[in-house]
């Protein structure tokens, strides 16, 4: 692969802890406990290396112990990161809980260090993004920091990562090549009750100027769409089936999103670069971390495969 991929987003230390039994409140629950990396920029970038692709991360960390694991780590996977550690400073921790079936409970995140990640930082590696083919952004960032990217006339991709943190985006929506966000997350930035379903907000996007982008709906999969002139083509790609349960659904949305850029650097339609993103997220669930570092493009393939004979795929028009 030719294509560079330059992501500017979050890097942290995950604390991953999932409960044996289904989580009681208010109460010491018995499970496992993980220790890891994570940050949705850094997870995107990892996921991208594992399976091939050229990547350069622009991130915050501090001169700690844990800065330096991140270092470490993005040296090893090759990726080449674009600014030296904050002096003084406290790299990032975020603390996940899951339940017994892998599900998202709660999460908390110290994560002040992100906002070292300034417009002025931008300027400074200016030249670094234009070399990129694509330039991936989380929300992590600050309003002022993504309109400074969005400013320049990069092919920008947005990660939503959260339902309040998606609204710094929200002036720059017409200026993204590509989204990716969660039903709740596209709901908030369009507008729409919690009634609206996915059809409602994937039109209410393109309405707002997106060209293109992917919907996740959890549990019951994904979606990706395309305008094409008056009106949008939907693809649909489910999850496997229960006999191949998670262990894990942190850094899943993260892998997706990864795994959907290998497969349109490759030359994949929308409909396959979905499946491909999918196929990434259920590897990614296969461990305990926030990446799968065991995950590989020989991996994915085999995984594609799976999906394409066990999971629901449709093909879909709606008029705008």
């Amino acid at each position: 692969m030719d294509a560079n991929i330059t992501v500017v987003g979050g890097s942290n230390i995950d604390i991953s802890a999932k409960s044996a039994a289904r989580i009681v409140g208010f109460d010491s629950n018995i499970g496992t406990i993980e220790f890891g990396l994570g940050g949705v920029g850094r997870n995107i970038a990892e996921g991208l290396a594992l399976l091939g692709a050229d990547v350069s991360l622009l991130t915050a960390v501090g001169d700690d112990s844990f800065g330096s694991v991140v270092q470490d780590n993005a040296r090893e996977q090759g990726i080449t990161l674009l600014a030296e550690p904050f002096e003084g400073e406290k790299t990032g921790v975020y603390v996940c809980i899951n339940n017994n079936d892998g599900s998202f409970h709660i999460g908390i995140n110290d994560m002040e260090i992100i906002t070292k990640i300034t417009p002025q930082m931008i300027e400074e590696n200016i030249n670094a993004l234009y070399f990129a083919d694509y330039v991936i952004v989380d929300s992590n960032l600050s309003r002022e920091t993504i309109e400074a990217i969005a400013n320049h006339d990069f092919c920008l991709i947005a990660d939503c990562v959260s339902t309040l943190k998606c609204q710094r985006i929200l002036p720059v929506l017409d200026k993204l090549w590509l989204i990716k966000a969660n039903l709740a997350e596209a709901r908030t930035l369009t507008g729409l009750t919690e009634e609206s379903d996915v059809y409602a907000c994937i039109k209410g996007l393109v309405e707002k100027g997106l060209e293109q982008g992917i919907v996740t709906l959890g549990k019951h999969g994904a979606m990706s769409f395309r305008k094409d002139k008056e009106k949008i083509r939907v693809y649909y790609v489910s999850n496997l089936p229960g006999t191949h349960p998670s262990k894990n659904t942190s850094g899943c949305g993260d892998a997706l999103l990864a795994g959907f850029m290998i497969g349109l650097i490759r030359g994949r339609e929308m409909r396959d670069a979905l499946v491909m993103g999918q196929a990434a997220s259920y590897l990614n669930s296969q461990s305990f971390a926030s990446v799968n570092k065991d995950m590989t493009f020989s991996d994915l393939k085999d995984a594609v495969r799976l999906f394409e004979d066990s999971a629901t795929i449709t093909e879909e028009v709606i008029q705008l």
